[in-house]
């Protein structure tokens, strides 16, 4: 998996926000805004290109447990693979 370079992710005024540019602004009119860890779901999908990678890194970095790292990660690609924002390779 990885992000659709049609979304960008921003920071406005100290929230983090994702964009629709180019093609996808002509059919997703808005912003969505990420807590912190969406927004590292984010800036590490292409890197890690899966789910169990991404889980690693979340726990590596955040002090929670497995089963909510999974449920996050799964949850907000899951979501977003729905919306066009992340795609499968």
């Amino acid at each position: 998996m990885r992000t659709n370079k049609d979304f960008v992710k921003r920071n406005i005024g100290g929230e983090n926000i994702l964009v629709a540019v180019g093609d996808a602004s002509k059919i997703f009119n808005g912003m969505i805004s990420l807590n912190t860890v969406a927004s590292f779901i984010w800036d590490n999908v292409d890197e890690c290109g899966d789910v169990d990678k991404l889980v690693k890194r979340v726990l590596e970095t955040f002090e929670i447990d497995e089963e909510t790292a999974r449920t996050d990660v799964e949850g907000f690609t899951g979501e977003f693979m729905q919306l066009g924002m992340i795609i499968e390779n």
